[in-house]
Parts: structure tokens; C-alpha cells; sequence
């Protein structure tokens, strides 16, 4: 079925083949879960919870598609995985948060910065563990190159940036092979 179909389906009250549908992404989902230390049982409810929020929306007439339907059920997953694992680390001062009201905007799921972040991860599982702690120190934590170099054992910060230069060429490389894969 294509993501018209399913829409058009549902919002007929012909639910039960959208759901079988839906439901081939269930495993991609409790992968997600899994690794963020939930379980089976937890993966099956907010999946199902997931499930009754995208059919309430897709019923609702204003309700327009601006990806495709699995990666916004998908994204309404993740948006329900990070509320549940608030609530589980919550501390006082964060209560406030769970009275969170889900709107469309905060289900809003851009499919193309998704498959950016996709690329960019894979890309930093290809290369050395030293070339991603000198990215995470140069560009996230905004250290010096003397910082770097010294806290990487460099011998002088301009073999640091000699360093860091083939670690942006091995990256750009793996994005172009990549891209024309």
C-alpha cells in the first residue's frame, strides 16, 4: 500500500490493512527501544501508542503528509521513547515537562535532516576513534588546537592540524563515496 492508500483507508474506517502495514516497521522500533535499555513489553506499548496518535491525526481533515508516513510514525516513537525516558531520570525540577501536550508541530519530522544525521554517523563509525574525539574536541566542545594537541599527545599542534585535516579529507571522502553509492 502506498502512503496515499493507507491515509485514504483509515480515514474510510478500513483500518485493518494500514495497521498490518504499519506494523512491518515494528521491529526497526524495538531495535530503537532496546538499545535505549527498554524492553520487549515497553517497545509493543509505545508502539501502539504511536500507532492510535498517527490514525488520530491522519482522521483529523487538516492532517497533511510532509514525509513519508512510516518515518513520521517513526519519529512519533522517538518523540514518545524520549517522554517515557524523561519520566523515568526525572528529577523535581523537571516535572514540569511532563505535562507536555503533543501538537502536530512537535510530531513534525523532517525526513531530509534525519538522512543527513544518518550519513554523518555513518560516516563517523568509518573512521579512527582519535579522529572522532579531535571533531568532538574541535567543533563541539570548541577547544583550541594547543588543547587538542596537548590533550591528544600530539607532538606539536601543527601536526595536530595536519591531524585534523586528514580526518576531515577521510570524512569528506566517505561522504562522496556515499553520495555515489
Amino acid at each position: 500500500m502506498t502512503d496515499q492508500e493507507i491515509i485514504n483507508s483509515i480515514r474510510k474506517g478500513k483500518n485493518e490493512r494500514p495497521i498490518k502495514q504499519l506494523y512491518k516497521e515494528f521491529p526497526k522500533v524495538k531495535a530503537l527501544i532496546l538499545k535505549e535499555g527498554g524492553d520487549a513489553q515497553i517497545a509493543q506499548e509505545i508502539f501502539n501508542d504511536s500507532l492510535v496518535i498517527l490514525i488520530e491525526k491522519i482522521i483529523q481533515p487538516e492532517f497533511q503528509l510532509t514525509s513519508k508516513l512510516t518515518t513520521y510514525l517513526y519519529g512519533i516513537n522517538r518523540f514518545i521513547l524520549k517522554n517515557e525516558l524523561r519520566k523515568k531520570h526525572k528529577n523535581v525540577e523537571l516535572e514540569w515537562r511532563d505535562t507536555l501536550i503533543l501538537t502536530e508541530e512537535d510530531l513534525g519530522y523532517d525526513e531530509e535532516k534525519e538522512a543527513k544525521l544518518n550519513a554523518m554517523e555513518r560516516i563517523l563509525n568509518q573512521i579512527s576513534e582519535k579522529c572522532k574525539e579531535m571533531l568532538q574536541l574541535f567543533y563541539f566542545k570548541k577547544q583550541s588546537m594547543a588543547e587538542i594537541a596537548k590533550k591528544l599527545n600530539f607532538s606539536s599542534v601543527n601536526s595536530a592540524k595536519t591531524q585534523k585535516y586528514k580526518c576531515i579529507e577521510r570524512a569528506s571522502k566517505l561522504a562522496q563515496e556515499m553520495q555515489n553509492a
